[in-house]
């Protein structure tokens, strides 16, 4: 939707910040269903409830093609959050259950490198479908587009559950009663709210700062999916020869860089090259986070992934509704900054947090 915003806005007769929420009720629910996903795919298994609820993420996303008021839109979007929650934590999950520690990050790299060739081609084509057509045929050909993988996961081999850790509730006490576990999320959520949450204006700042149409819109945010592409490729050379630590403090710098650089008056392709920077640097630094996430309680993966998504998701929907009327007054410098030394200093956390090897968890 980021790309999309300033066409949605125009097009329901409402504002940039009131788009913005509904990223924030699509978020929210992402983050809050962990709580729910987690333990049910550590009870019954990981891909039969992934697809549930890719079924249901695509009917939602049908109907977010049909809604002809903003209060429609962030009802369907709510509820397409709730269902679209379960399918990458889940993944990441059957990640950990399947590949050994040493060679996981570069596992999740390679997985983080295919989302991003979505995360790049929805930015582009869902730029030049808003500009060249409408909004409403993108959401309702994603919808129908994300039937065939859904469908596809009835043919999956039956997976072998691991013994559980604990039952209900007890999951939670079990993974959170883990001091590294709580200093993670606590990351993860900051990361969320600095990163996602100013990266949902990203596109409304392009444009109010060059002039930008939809199309221009999409290819420019969508260099932050190349850039996470050509990271997660490149993950596992880079990862054998540097350590977790220096890894995470190089991401930070490129992402607290990367907003402080889009302070600066200068051509678009400065503003470019921050976007890109953004990209490289989640690479680097989400991916040492979320690696170290699969490996807190083996026992109760699913439930310990579910968490981290729940932080990443509720930090970005915080994220999300707060810098909304920073850039709707045009304080733009303003929330870039926020953003900029934030995640600067959350890389400084990281790095003293992952002096814990993984069997301290």
């Amino acid at each position: 939707m980021t790309p999309l915003l300033p066409s949605m806005a125009e097009s329901l007769r409402t504002s940039i910040a009131a788009m913005g929420l509904a990223m924030t009720l699509y978020m929210l629910p992402y983050g809050l269903c962990q709580l729910v996903y987690g333990p049910l795919a550590d009870r019954l298994g990981r891909i039969p409830v992934v697809r549930l609820a890719a079924i249901g993420f695509a009917a939602g996303s049908l109907l977010t093609g049909q809604a002809r008021h903003v209060l429609v839109l962030d009802a369907v979007r709510f509820l397409t959050g709730m269902f679209a929650a379960a399918v990458i934590p889940l993944t990441l999950a059957h990640i950990g259950a399947s590949v050994p520690y040493g060679a996981r990050q570069a596992t999740i790299g390679r997985f983080a490198a295919i989302t991003s060739v979505a995360q790049g081609l929805s930015a582009a084509i869902g730029g030049t479908i808003a500009h060249f057509v409408s909004w409403r045929v993108l959401f309702t050909g994603a919808g129908l587009v994300a039937l065939a993988p859904a469908l596809l996961l009835f043919r999956a081999e039956r997976e072998v559950v691991e013994p559980a850790a604990a039952r209900g509730v007890g999951r939670y006490r079990v993974v959170l009663r883990h001091r590294t576990a709580r200093a993670l999320y606590l990351l993860v959520g900051l990361e969320g709210l600095f990163l996602w949450g100013g990266f949902t204006y990203l596109g409304a700042v392009a444009v109010a700062r060059f002039g930008l149409n939809a199309l221009e819109v999409g290819l420019l945010l969508s260099l932050y999916g190349a850039a996470t592409l050509a990271g997660g490729i490149s993950l596992a050379s880079i990862r054998a020869r540097v350590g977790e630590r220096p890894l995470a403090a190089v991401g930070a710098a490129l992402k607290g860089g990367g907003y402080l650089l889009m302070i600066v008056p200068g051509p678009i392709a400065v503003f470019a090259a921050a976007i890109a920077m953004l990209g490289f640097g989640y690479i680097a630094l989400h991916t040492t986070l979320q690696t170290r996430a699969t490996e807190i309680v083996p026992a109760a993966r699913g439930t310990a992934v579910a968490l981290f998504a729940f932080w990443l998701f509720m930090g970005g929907a915080i994220g999300a509704a707060l810098f909304g009327p920073l850039v709707d007054a045009g304080w733009h410098r303003t929330f870039l900054a926020i953003c900029g030394v934030s995640l600067l200093g959350l890389g400084a956390l990281a790095v003293r947090l992952l002096a814990v090897p993984p069997d301290g968890c």
